[in-house]
């Protein structure tokens, strides 16, 4: 919300300019990057490992974190005076799309000494934090180098939390939505811009008269001050900084000022032509809205950056890299292959410039390779390097990692009895001390026919002597029923 007036014709003229932004992670804005920006600092975002580092600013005049008096001298909210730790809190504290912050940007009058307008932006400071209870992170910027010499402004940085000694607490009365506010008996959320608004202009006033000086500001439109004039018309931030970049006219800001010129000369005309001319504007404003939300319902659904998290960052790129690396891969063949020439010249111009740096590296590069080699002969270690010796003492390590993810699972004792079982009834039965006697006693008569004597005499002898070790057997296997019981049998 923005406004832009004039003092009444008693008076001397005086601009008034205030505006109020908010900033939603769901539409990719992040807190942490918007106070380093306006206050010059390092800031960083914990929550994605992102690095914001505007020191190198100089345009910022004045910068504090303004709490509501009840802590003031209090130890137990430093870390609210903290920049870094204060909005680092306040991307932490809400959910993935939530508004984290607003921004009450103002204009502050030229005509004021620095430390007037300082304290000025200060006073309206203290009066925000001690309305909320919210911190209030004021950054005093001076006209930049190219811009306006009296554009003297001030951004005062709000958490949307109130703020506690044990952190942010439940949000302030001016983000509460309508229903909330009603179910507190508080008026519609307008009401608190409003006041905001006029307040501004009541604060500079005083500051003013304070200073002896005559300006004064006055947030109400022309028409409730009875002033016959077309306002001047309020440029989008894009367009205004893609002229400013540019050098050259918008379409978008020359539509804006078409329609602006339109309204000058219907409020010269007449009335009746200036309401025929806004009736006309508005209806052309309501197609121009609905198709433009047309447009965007057809674009594919983005998801902001800003409410992801470090994890799902990397993931995105992984996937992202593997979709396209074939197609990048070939792109960068195709392109070495059609600037080969100009390639090789600029190899050939590095070279001979670093041509004693390259030459040094080669040599010791030899120098390593005939000690390693001769280090070897003699039976030596070759020395390692510091990579080498780390891969190396990590190497039992990664094996036993290894072993330990391909190793089965040991069964519990529950396991190993039911597998035993499964296998004894799987299994044949155990034979008794009499089948495995006569096992054996079968067993060395086939030994006995097949090492059968050649000659008669022998072979009867043979036999005589093999049925008496026989009967022995039988009997000495008979006897001996502890080798049975031993194994089973």
């Amino acid at each position: 919300m923005s406004a832009r007036g004039c003092a009444t014709a008693n008076s001397a003229m005086a601009k008034y300019f205030l505006h109020v932004k908010v900033f939603s992670r769901g539409k990719g804005s992040r807190v942490t990057r918007a106070a380093a920006y306006r206050a010059g600092e390092r800031i960083r975002d914990e929550r994605t490992s992102e690095v914001y580092n505007y020191s190198d600013r100089h345009d910022v005049l004045h910068k504090e974190i303004v709490l509501a008096s009840q802590f003031a001298g209090r130890t137990d909210t430093n870390w609210a005076r903290d920049r870094a730790v204060l909005w680092n809190a306040a991307e932490h504290a809400d959910r993935r799309n939530a508004r984290l912050a607003r921004e009450v940007l103002v204009t502050l009058p030229p005509e004021l000494a620095p430390a007037r307008r300082t304290e000025l932006a200060r006073t309206f400071a203290r009066e925000l934090a001690e309305r909320y209870q919210s911190a209030v992170d004021l950054a005093v910027h001076e006209p930049r180098r190219d811009s306006d010499e009296r554009h003297h402004h001030a951004h005062l940085l709000m958490t949307a939390r109130e703020v506690t000694p044990e952190g942010l607490g439940r949000r302030t009365a001016l983000e509460l939505s309508g229903t909330e506010r009603y179910a507190r008996g508080l008026p519609p959320s307008k009401a608190e811009l409003l006041w905001m608004r006029e307040r501004w202009a009541q604060v500079t006033n005083q500051m003013l008269r304070d200073a002896g000086l005559t300006e004064r500001i006055d947030h109400r439109s022309y028409q409730a001050q009875g002033i016959d004039r077309e306002p001047v018309p309020m440029m989008p931030q894009k367009v205004y900084y893609a002229e400013r970049a540019s050098g050259r006219a918008h379409p978008v800001g020359e539509a804006i000022r078409a329609r602006h010129r339109e309204r000058i000369e219907a409020r010269l005309a007449g009335r009746g032509a200036l309401e025929r001319v806004l009736q006309r504007q508005k209806e052309e404003g309501r197609r121009r809205a609905r198709k433009d939300s047309a447009r965007k319902e057809a674009l594919p659904k983005k998801v902001s950056r800003a409410t992801l998290t470090r994890e799902e960052l990397n993931r995105i790129r992984r996937e992202r890299y593997r979709a396209t690396a074939a197609e990048q891969n070939r792109k960068q063949r195709e392109q070495r292959k059609a600037n080969a020439p100009e390639i090789n010249r600029k190899k050939r111009e590095w070279r001979k410039a670093h041509a004693e740096e390259v030459n040094r590296q080669q040599r010791e590069a030899y120098r390593r390779r005939v000690a390693a080699r001769g280090a070897v002969r003699q039976g030596g270690r070759i020395a390692q390097t510091r990579p080498a010796r780390q891969a190396a003492a990590e190497e039992p390590a990664n094996r036993l990692q290894g072993a330990r993810e391909h190793r089965q699972e040991s069964p519990t004792r529950e396991e190993s009895a039911r597998r035993w079982l499964k296998f004894r009834e799987q299994g044949e039965r155990a034979p008794t001390a009499e089948e495995s006697a006569r096992r054996w006693v079968e067993w060395r008569e086939r030994q006995n026919s097949a090492a059968a004597p050649a000659n008669s005499r022998d072979a009867s002898a043979g036999a005589r002597t093999g049925s008496r070790g026989d009967d022995e057997d039988v009997e000495a296997a008979t006897r001996d029923r502890r080798r049975d019981n031993t194994h089973g049998l």
